[in-house]
């Protein structure tokens, strides 16, 4: 309920009470409007049936006149806090327990005045949070009011959403909102949507059009934005103006980009909400395969080519929403059905218990969500009353045989699913739901299963799950149904044989026993009414039998007392410690399950046993526990446990059977006096747990006893000790809350019992009978005169007693002992918890906590019919005597004996019943609710609906409805009483021990929260125990700071209170008394508390005249109609003009207040912060808090500023971190605002193209759109938010004004204000700004860091505010760390860069020219300096630079990174300059079409780039660039952007040397060609002859020996491959390559390293190459490993010389037609890979589905998926090919994938059609619906896997086998269809295979002839194991004939025998779980044929 338990709400029961019944009748209404005097919207109907239900209208009619008056009062006089935060949660806690019970015109006003005020500009997020739970209470019932009644603007709910929930002033920290805002705001939209006027939906259309770019994340806040507001539930009305204007559009955008998009939840959300709201309305037909392959690709299955999984991308469906659509498209005409029931076939094996994974969870959950769904449309068409909205015509209502094939499709997959250990659960809902519905297809199954586990002893899971299953299903087994009349006589023979599941030894199978039979005990009356069918031969044969079942039942009851008697005769309680008493032993969870679920059955049981019955437990039990002893703790409180049940369902008699035993023996005992004995005996012990459980009976029951109970419990309450305290308080209390608790006698299933003359009475009829509310008959206890009375005196004896003896205690008139203390202590707790409900609350002085304008006092709720009576003291309120003597005991106990830490905590315990306990525990009735729910879910009729609950659960909801109110009385108003219990509590929160503080701070926090704004009374004490005092101790400020501290994030410094955190909060960051750990652990705590938790709270509250206005309506006075009231009086007259104008005067003195206060605290942190006393933990605290109250509407101080600017060196790396993350906060908060104006659009509103058109061609990156002057610089041409234009322009498309009217960046300091002159100055001295770059450059986690936002939001800001100004000084600092090699430098560059160029936005063309004349060569000389480690940096730099920015503006950064990003510098700085590009050309998405182009033919010529790395790069680059090619209905969206369809066409013909098989010569060449490279004299000249001159000069100077030497270092003595140049021209290599080293780098080489080259070549090795062989670049000075990316060993010659090299050793006529090839193959090697890595791109991370085209390159991938000769190839085929058949196809690209994978079937490459079969299998698996939709091309697939079945190659065969097989599983070829094949295999078989040739036969002719005769039988062989491996875990009818053919060939000739011998091993594994099943279904024969088969024969036969 979002915020309403917030501090300064109040807090009351938080469950929301169900209220789904519906009146019954017409008269019934006129009646009730008359004793109310007005119709009420809905009332609780559970309050009728209360025993005081006559009293509570009066309440309920003044309360809501209070509520009314006192909200309208509040908002008229603009009271935020206490008056509407308090009224509003008055408001809600009224709801709770009388529901809408007030008029319709009540209810408008109520909603209509909150939306107003919800919908206020500016309202703090708590007060949002807090009212929406409200509103939504009052919308939620929505059948009450149509449109006619209400219309709610979407508008100001749309805009205040945005602003909480899409603000980006969250993530700068100036702003915080509850954490459940996200939650409560979507149920408010939710509820408000069918309120929206007709016209919203064109206006939320205008609204958020222009979002839709579906390259931009603003695309998928457009559909969430969608799937929210756009309204459905009317939509029927007006289909044109609302669902119509959408549907095309948004599914047109699907189909356009249906790779799996990130909004794609969010349409499916829409379109199943608007196919619930409009069944049958909408033709879905067309979009059923797309949305049913989305449906499976949601569960992640792990179906992949070749094991590889390439991952999903997007977010994966919902499976709620997935099953919201089916449910809703389902019957008429619909196709829903066949798609799912095919659905379900493909993924039935996946719901096996033995195929668990990963997705079980989701399939099982979808599952039980369908079924769910199902039944409540089924409940909604059938069964509930129709208020507004759309009624489906009678032809597309769910018919019978709608819901027929529903549950036949689902059944299979849910009796798969019980057996699972995840599912069971689902499982057990899903078959609740499909045997509601059609219980003969579900229940027999069940049963049967049931029987079959409950015979075997081997698998207890799966009798523990079919238990859970049958319970789950037990009302549908119990009610007689025409359609299966059997079903009642399974339940009692099920109900006996599941007795033996009591098992001691398996406490699992125990407890789900126990649930089962309570769960039938509830529905089925225990009555033996086997003679009654000799008089009533009208019975039909079904219930004769059920009657002579009956006669079981005592038998059944005394077997099922056995077995709980012998679990409890073997619980007991271990002593392991002979020093540890077994008393003190905690009882263990297993023992406590017990103890609940026997005593629950049992009753269960009883109360719906007849007399008979009932005497035989009572008989049995009381001869079982007669003389037993037995220990306390588990095995006699479970004993209890069952006797409490007999004496609660029949008091009289239980009681009179069991009481005066035990009373007889306790008395006996007491008599011998026990009084000194330190310990209880064990039987007084025992006999005492069995006392306090049995008396747990209505009052009037045990006064026959109540004398002999007195005189014990006087006996008793003198003896003192542990456990005498705990036995004889219980019996205390459970006495007096006997005689004074109201609650009902019984709970029966049917009111009228079960001891009716069973001559007329047939129990049969109340099998699962369901109760009526109407007529509940509830007999209510009500403590009389009499009990009342005896309780007064009781409790008179007690207490006088004890507080008299502690009276005197504290007089010192008397010495207690420690135990005697806590005795008495024990026995007032016991006395207020057991007769608290009738100890009336204390009249005192109220102390005013909160001054307020309108009244705050408390109301408390009749829970007792007539007068309440009050349990006295001496004719004195007893609460408030017992607060007075505990006032003094605590006193006098901390004075003298301040170590008795039990007593102390008696005391806390006393004061927290005396302050919240009213009559019922808040833990017991939570506990109880929780409970509630639980049985109501698992008993529910969800196809009738709540009307059909049982009566038993009507009667617990009932009692609940009765605690609820008095819950509800514990909220008073505080008193002086009040503030001296906090006083004291105070006390032991802050004692000296731990045990005591925490008890003390644990009902002192409670307090705080129950009592609204009590906390402000601790505020000054706690400050005086913060301060630095000898006489406080450790432990009072240990203490203090936990009572602040709080729970959950609830403390005092984060209440909504500024005067509370002024006073707490420095008094905290001064505190530092301790350096303990406990001190330090609670400190951190609480600073962790304000930093998480602290929400923005209101300083300057405003609140709209109109919404004032609108509060005073609440007076207006309305007609009555027919005598009754159509709105009730407001209980306060109107506010007046001048209470009005002083509510105004009000406001803005606490407006002013709240901003000193906040001003205050600020300065107070300051000073504290600048004092430099605190210790560094204390500093860091107080800036973090300073850093979390730097607030959005309220600027920071420049005191403030400068603290945080100066930490930005602070030596601690914490307070570092919280100034960077400040300052962006603060720079944001000294933003000036920048002016924008209106540009001018031509807009066509007609079929608007998205994409590239004529109207916003100004918008796409080119030359002529670049600003080359100031002019142009400043026109309105820029748009910085790519998503503009895209597709519709906005209303008022803003751009942003010229400079000159925007705020002037070259200020001088005079100019500046005081917080910016602080950053300024710190940012212009060169000491701080060194300090500054060092620390952020400095390396935190080694590997771990990361280019930090919040680092670059700060740069941001700083350049965007002071321009260059700032600039001159970072310029050098910037161009050193971009120079720097170390990681964390280049780290910090890039954060700095990001920030300059985004900061940069505004500038004014001067300084932008500066800056880009600066920047654009340090950009240049950085792209070539960036590291291994930095890359990804550098990558994300530029892609944020570019983000959000016209690229125009920033043309040249975009031109600097185009500038040629190959230039075969080596493979790292190559892939690397791609990099960096591609992150920023990604960020401008549409707009740079050109620079695509541009780029695109570029990079063309590369794509058989010789690096691996450069071309993985290339291909994630390329699918970049391809990512504009989307396909929308009306046309291409990419119309200025490269088209795939062109790069394909020109790479296929590079490609088809690649269709054919590598040859293995080139290869052996290849690898002898590895050898040393031998140079003769000759071969040298020829070198130099190739070289231009200055280098065949310096080659010829070192000589030919040296040159062999260096050749002889490269890796086999091999000079490697050149880089291939390019065929746009040769490239002379860089000028730096050929450069002459300085001496000082020549020294710098290390010797070896010379030696090895020679200064010649030196001179020309790489810079790049230099940089690795620095000294000490690695570990002790040596060479270090090349790292991945580093330069390649070519880079020591230049390309030129390594070109001629190879040029002059491979020219021989031998080898240079080899080296050709080989070098041909390796270039279409290369093209591939690039290839692989593009379709891979495309179709992983571009928003289109699969491009026709792409299949294309299938031919080449399958040939070299499996190249042995090129494994990296191969892997890339794998991965492309993996990618290929996991992508979603669209229905028209289908028949292109399949006539590309026919053709490649038809290869002569084995291995292309194995690739081609494996690829199909998962491609059909991914697309199943497209295929079921498409028929003709299933039967195209079906084809081509037959024809592969009979290829020549053998792999090719057994492969086709496989997959037809797996076709077969999921039902993907039809009946029919597999039937023909069949015939067809078998007809194959059948064929026989001569063995000799013919007289004069040709004998080669014969042998081809059985070759083929042998393949042919081969392959018919092959496709009868396809019909048997598809059923691996059942045995159709068909496959015993298939088995035996199959045996037939065991001996036939190879390799059929194997393939057999192969499928009845597979056939053997996968059925011999379920054998004994199985092999039902085969004849003896048969069966005698496959035993032979399967079993091995004996090594002894």
């Amino acid at each position: 309920m979002g915020g309403l338990m917030e501090e300064d709400g109040e807090s009351s029961c938080s469950e929301i009470l169900d209220n789904d019944f519906e009146d019954s009748c017409e008269d019934l209404k006129k009646t009730r409007n008359l004793e109310l005097g007005f119709e009420p919207q809905k009332e609780i109907v559970y309050n009728k049936v209360l025993p005081y239900a006559a009293d509570i209208d009066n309440e309920s009619t003044s309360w809501f006149a209070e509520i009314k008056a006192n909200l309208g009062k509040s908002i008229a006089l603009r009271e935020l806090r206490p008056g509407i935060v308090t009224w509003t949660s008055r408001l809600n806690k009224f709801i709770r327990l009388y529901g809408l019970k007030f008029p319709k015109a009540d209810h408008i006003s109520a909603i209509n005045l909150l939306y107003s005020f919800i919908t206020t500009p500016d309202l703090e997020p708590f007060m949002v949070n807090h009212t929406a739970g409200t509103l939504n209470s009052l919308l939620r019932k929505r059948n009450l009011l149509d449109r006619q009644d209400l219309t709610l603007e979407w508008r100001p709910l749309y805009e205040m959403y945005e602003r909480i929930l899409h603000s980006h002033l969250e993530s700068l920290g100036l702003i915080k909102i509850p954490s459940s805002i996200d939650q409560t705001l979507k149920s408010l939209v939710k509820l408000c949507r069918p309120y929206f006027p007709l016209s919203a939906t064109e206006e939320m259309l205008r609204e958020w059009r222009p979002l839709m770019c579906p390259l931009d994340v603003t695309m998928g806040k457009a559909m969430s934005y969608f799937e929210i507001f756009l309204p459905t539930f009317s939509a029927f009305e007006n289909p044109d103006q609302t669902y119509k204007l959408w549907f095309d559009e948004l599914l047109g955008f699907w189909t356009a980009c249906g790779n799996s998009p990130i909004w794609e939840p969010h349409l499916l959300s829409l379109l199943a909400r608007l196919a619930e709201h409009n069944t049958g309305q909408v033709d879905w037909s067309l979009y059923m395969p797309v949305i049913f392959t989305r449906v499976q690709k949601m569960f992640s299955l792990p179906v992949h080519y070749n094991k590889t999984n390439v991952g999903n991308k997007g977010m994966s469906l919902d499976s709620s929403t997935a099953a919201y659509w089916i449910v809703n498209t389902l019957g008429g005409e619909s196709l829903t059905q066949k798609y799912l029931s095919q659905l379900f076939q493909s993924l039935e094996s996946y719901y096996h218990p033995a195929n668990i994974g990963k997705y079980s969870i989701k399939l099982t959950e979808f599952m039980s969500k369908l079924s769910d769904i199902f039944i409540k449309r089924v409940h909604r068409e059938r069964h509930k009353k129709h208020s507004w909205g759309f009624v489906p015509p009678s032809e597309h209502i769910l018919s019978d045989s709608d819901i027929t094939q529903f549950v036949n499709s689902v059944k299979p997959i849910v009796y798969l699913s019980m057996w699972s250990r995840w599912g069971f659960l689902d499982a057990g809902s899903t078959l609740a739901c499909l045997a509601t519905l059609r219980p003969e297809l579900i229940l027999p199954t069940l049963v049967e299963r049931l029987y079959a586990a409950l015979e075997t002893v081997t698998e207890p899971h799966k009798l523990t799950a079919s238990l859970y299953s049958v319970l789950s299903v037990a009302r549908c087994l119990v009610y007689k149904s025409e359609l299966y009349p059997e079903g009642q006589t399974h339940v009692l023979p099920l109900l006996f044989s599941v007795l033996p599941g009591i098992d001691t030894n398996d406490m699992r199978k125990s407890m789900i026993t126990f649930q089962y039979i309570s769960t039938f005990a509830t529905l089925v009356p225990f009555v033996d009414n086997s003679n009654y069918v000799d008089n009533h031969p009208e019975l039909s044969e079904e219930e004769k039998n059920v009657c002579f079942q009956t006669a079981q039942f005592e038998d059944f009851i005394v077997e099922f007392l056995n077995r709980c008697f012998a679990i409890v005769e073997n619980s007991e309680v271990q002593q392991i410690r002979s020093e540890v008493s077994t008393d003190d032993a905690s009882v263990s969870r297993e023992d406590t399950m017990k103890d609940v679920g026997m005593a629950s059955t049992f009753s269960a049981i009883l109360m719906q046993s007849s007399e008979k019955l009932y005497d035989v437990a009572l008989k049995k039990v009381k001869n079982w526990i007669n003389g037993k002893i037995m220990e306390w703790k588990v095995s006699g409180k479970i004993a209890a446990g069952l006797c409490r049940c007999l004496t609660k369902v029949r008091p009289e008699k239980g009681l009179a059977g069991l009481l005066p035993i035990v009373l007889d023996i306790i008395e006996g005992i007491v008599k011998d006096g026990v009084r000194n004995e330190d310990n209880l005996n064990d039987e007084l012990k025992f006999q005492l747990m069995m006392l306090s459980e049995i008396i747990r009976v209505p009052g009037k029951y045990l006064l026959p006893y109540i004398d002999r109970i007195d005189t014990l419990l006087i006996s008793l309450v003198q003896h003192s000790s542990k456990e005498g305290n705990i036995l004889t308080g219980a019996v205390l209390r459970n006495t007096l809350r006997s005689l004074t608790q109201t609650c009902p006698v019984e709970y029966k299933s049917s009111a009228a019992g079960y001891d009716r003359d069973l001559t007329t009475y047939q129990p049969l009829t109340d099998w699962g009978k369901s109760g009526d509310i109407h007529s509940l008959e509830i007999d209510w206890y009500i403590p009389g005169h009499e009990e009342v009375k005896v309780a007064h005196k009781l409790v008179n004896k007690v207490l006088g007693t004890q507080l008299a003896t502690l009276g005197e205690y504290t007089a010192n008139k008397k010495v207690l002992s420690k135990e005697e203390l806590a005795s008495s202590i024990t026995f007032i707790s016991e006395s207020i918890v057991g007769s608290g409900v009738f100890m009336a609350n204390w009249k005192d002085e109220i102390v005013n906590l909160k001054a307020s304008q309108v009244d705050l006092s408390q109301r408390s709720h009749i829970v007792f019919p007539g007068v309440n009576p009050d349990l006295t003291h001496n004719s004195s309120n007893a609460r408030q005597e017992i607060v007075m003597v505990m006032h003094k005991l605590l006193s006098f106990q901390l004075a003298n004996f301040p170590d008795d830490t039990k007593s102390l905590r008696g005391i806390s315990t006393i004061y927290q019943s005396l302050l919240f306990f009213t009559g019922v525990p808040k833990v017991e009735y939570d506990a109880r609710w929780r409970s509630f729910q639980a049985t109501k879910k698992a008993m529910e009729n969800k196809l009738l609906g709540s009307k059909k609950i049982i009566r038993a659960i009507l009667v617990d909801r009932c009692h609940l409805q009765h605690e609820s109110r008095m819950i509800g009385n514990s909220n008073l108003d505080f008193t002086k009483t009040h503030q001296l219990i906090y006083d004291d509590l105070l006390l032991l929160a802050t004692n000296h021990y731990s045990e005591v503080r925490i008890k003390g701070q644990e009902v002192l926090g409670r307090g705080m929260k129950h009592f609204p704004h009590s906390f402000q009374l601790l505020v000054p004490k706690l400050v005086e125990l913060l301060k630095e005092d000898e006489n406080i101790s450790h432990e009072q400020f240990k203490g203090a700071l936990y009572v602040i501290l709080g729970s959950k994030g609830k403390s005092l410094l984060t209440k909504h209170n500024w005067e509370t955190f002024a006073a707490l909060c420095p008094a905290v960051i001064e505190a530092s008394h301790s350096e303990k750990p406990s001190i330090i652990k609670v400190f951190s705590a609480l600073q962790e508390t304000v930093v998480h938790h602290l929400e923005t709270i209101t300083i300057n509250f405003a609140m709209p005249d109109k919404v004032a206005q609108q509060a005073l309506h609440l007076w207006d006075k309305v007609e009555n109609q027919n005598n009754l009231k159509l709105a009730l009086t407001p209980s306060l007259p109107k506010p007046s003009e001048q209470e009005i104008l002083d509510g105004q005067k009000h406001m803005d003195e606490n407006n002013i207040k709240a901003s000193n206060l906040f001003a205050v605290i600020v300065d107070k942190l300051c000073s504290q912060l600048e004092s430099g006393k605190l210790h560094w933990r204390h500093y860091n605290a107080g800036v973090s808090i300073l850093a979390v109250l730097t607030r959005y509407d309220k600027k920071m101080p420049a005191r403030a500023v400068k603290i945080m600017v100066n930490n930005l060196i602070h030596d601690n790396i914490v307070v570092r971190k919280t100034s960077i993350h400040n300052m962006a906060a603060l720079m944001k908060q000294n933003k000036r605002p920048h002016v924008t104006i209106e540009r001018a659009i031509e807009k066509t509103e007609e079929n608007i193209q998205p994409g590239n058109r004529k109207d916003n061609q100004w918008l796409q990156y080119s030359p002529e759109n670049w600003p080359k002057t100031k002019e142009q610089w400043n026109s309105p041409n820029f748009v910085h938010k790519t998503h503009f234009g895209y597709y519709h322009w906005p209303e008022k498309m803003t751009v942003y004004a010229a400079e000159d009217k925007q705020p002037n960046l070259d200020r001088s300091l005079q100019e500046m204000t005081d917080q910016e002159l602080e950053i300024f100055q710190f940012l212009q001295d060169e000491t701080n700004l060194q300090k500054l770059i060092e620390f952020l450059s400095l390396e935190e986690n080694k590997g771990r860091d990361k280019f930090d936002s919040r680092k670059f939001l700060m740069w941001k800001g700083i350049f965007r505010n002071f321009g260059f100004q700032v600039l001159e000084k970072l310029k050098e600092p910037l161009e050193k760390l971009c120079d720097d090699q170390q990681e964390s430098s280049q780290r910090c560059a890039s954060e700095m860069m990001a920030g300059l160029i985004r900061g940069s936005k505004h500038w004014t063309w001067e300084m932008t020219e500066n800056l880009w004349s600066w920047l654009v060569p340090v950009l240049r000389k950085l792209l070539g300096n960036v590291t291994v480690e930095t890359i990804r940096d550098w990558g994300i730099c530029f892609a944020t630079a570019s983000e959000s920015r016209d690229p125009n503006r920033i043309h040249w950064m975009l031109e600097v990174l185009m500038e040629e990003p190959l230039r075969s510098q080596g493979s790292f700085l190559d892939s690397s300059r791609l990099y960096v590009l591609q992150g920023a050309m990604a960020q401008q998405e549409w707009r740079v079409g050109s620079m695509l182009h541009r780029l695109d033919q570029f990079l063309n010529p590369f794509l058989t780039h010789p690096y691996q790395n450069v071309r993985d790069r290339l291909g994630s680059v390329m699918s970049n660039i391809y990512a504009l090619d989307i396909q929308f209905t009306s046309g291409t969206g990419g119309a200025l952007s490269p088209n795939i369809s062109d790069l394909v066409s020109e790479v296929l013909p590079k490609l088809e040397l690649m269709k054919v098989d590598p040859d293995p010569e080139i290869y052996n060449f290849h690898k002898n060609s590895k050898s040393v490279t031998e140079i003769s004299q000759k071969s040298f000249e020829d070198i130099c002859s190739k070289l231009d001159p200055e280098l065949a000069m310096q080659v010829r100077e070192q000589g030919l020996e040296h040159l062999k030497s260096i050749i002889s270092k490269f890796p086999g003595g091999r000079i490697p491959s050149p880089a291939v140049v390019p065929p746009s021209g040769l490239r002379m290599p860089p000028p730096q390559v050929l450069r002459m080293p300085s001496a000082e780098t020549l020294k710098k080489i290390p010797p070896e390293l010379q030696k090895m080259l020679g200064p010649g070549m030196l001179r020309m090795a790489s810079p790049e190459m230099l940089n690795i062989m620095r000294p000490n670049a690695g570990p002790g000075g040596k060479m270090p490993t090349p790292k991945p990316g580093m330069s390649p060993p070519e880079l020591l010659l230049p390309p030129q010389l390594l070109s001629a090299i190879h040029e002059v050793s491979l020219n021989t006529p031998q080898s240079g037609l080899l080296a050709e090839k080989w070098e041909e193959r390796q270039s279409g090697v290369r093209l591939l890979q690039t290839v692989c890595k593009l379709v891979s791109g495309v179709l992983l991370r571009n928003w289109y589905t699969v491009k026709p085209e792409l299949f294309k390159v299938l031919e080449m991938l399958a040939l070299n998926e499996s190249s042995e000769l090129e494994p990296d190839l191969a892997r890339d085929c794998n991965v492309a090919l993996a990618c290929l058949s996991t992508c979603i196809v669209p229905l028209k690209v289908l028949s292109t994938a399949l006539t590309a994978v026919e053709h490649v079937s038809q290869s002569s490459s084995w291995k292309a059609k194995n690739a081609m079969l494996e690829f199909l299998q998962v491609h059909v698996f991914t697309n199943m619906a497209a295929f079921h939709s498409q028929t003709e091309e299933a039967a195209r697939v079906v084809n081509i896997v037959t024809r592969l079945i009979k290829d020549d190659r053998i792999e090719v065969r057994e492969k086709a086998g496989k997959v037809l097989g797996g076709m077969l599983h999921c039902s993907f070829i039809s009946e029919e269809v597999a039937s023909k094949l069949l015939d067809q295999f078998k007809l194959e078989v059948s064929r026989k295979i001569k063995k000799k040739p013919k007289l004069n036969e040709d004998a080669s002719l014969f042998q081809e002839n059985k070759s083929k005769a042998i393949l042919m039988r081969h392959s018919g062989v092959l496709g009868l194991s396809a019909f048997v491996l598809s059923c691996p875990y059942d045995i159709p009818p068909h496959l015993p004939d298939i088995l035996m053919l199959l045996a037939d060939h065991l001996h036939g000739p190879q390799p059929i025998p194997a393939t057999v011998k192969n499928v009845f091993q597979e056939f053997k594994r996968t059925h011999q779980d379920n054998w004994a099943e199985h092999k039902q279904k085969l004849t003896e024969d048969q069966l005698a044929i496959l035993t032979d088969l399967l079993v091995s024969p004996s090594y002894y036969a």
